[in-house]
């Protein structure tokens, strides 16, 4: 698990130079910069840059979940997508029977439209856990893509620190309808028609 003590691990492993307490590095895109300063305990995103942060809870040291959000932006931007198409916290309404809260990540398209929704956990037990709920539940992709259907992707996402070593884990989900499947299923609900977090569940596999 990434945590407070071996970040600056992960940091030096993603190319971040250090001068004091602060680490800055410039994925590939540009001008835009990621910092961590250890001594104020905050991370600071490329906001000048356009990339949107509505709510500042991802933005500190306080929470190991944190430190896995700031490693999938590096590694968005390294694979070319521009600040301003990365949105962290946005959130919206829940589906019914589902608590409140904010989606880690949105990765919007050149246009402005939801592309891919990414949902961060530590690795190990929560992540595990969260993805049996998802294919149980649906548990909070799944009602985050009921708020914001034109979503074309979600993913679960983790990533860990193992001997000096940065793996990750992303769970991919198409969040699109196979028309030939639902032809010949017709009591299955596609995406287009499912009312709730448990239709969308009952949907034709992409």
């Amino acid at each position: 698990m990434i945590t407070k003590e071996n970040l600056p691990e992960l940091l030096i492993l993603l190319g971040f130079h250090k001068k004091g307490n602060v680490f800055s590095c410039r994925p590939n895109t540009g001008t835009a910069e990621l910092q961590v300063n250890l001594a104020k305990g905050e991370i600071i995103y490329p906001e000048t840059d356009g990339l949107t942060v509505n709510e500042r809870t991802t933005c500190n040291l306080a929470s190991n979940e944190n430190f896995v959000v700031l490693e999938c932006v590096h590694r968005l931007l390294m694979k070319g997508y521009k600040p301003e198409n990365i949105e962290l916290e946005p959130k919206w309404k829940l589906g019914h029977g589902a608590s409140g809260g904010r989606a880690d990540i949105l990765v919007k398209d050149n246009s402005g439209k939801p592309l891919l929704i990414i949902e961060c956990k530590t690795a190990g037990t929560e992540f595990n856990r969260a993805w049996n709920k998802t294919q149980l539940d649906g548990d909070q992709l799944f009602s985050y893509a009921q708020q914001i259907s034109e979503t074309q992707f979600l993913c679960l996402y983790t990533s860990d620190l193992k001997d000096g070593a940065l793996a990750y884990t992303s769970h991919i989900i198409a969040h699109r309808d196979n028309e030939k499947y639902l032809d010949d299923k017709p009591d299955l609900k596609g995406f287009k028609t499912a009312t709730d977090v448990k239709a969308t569940l009952n949907k034709s596999p992409s």
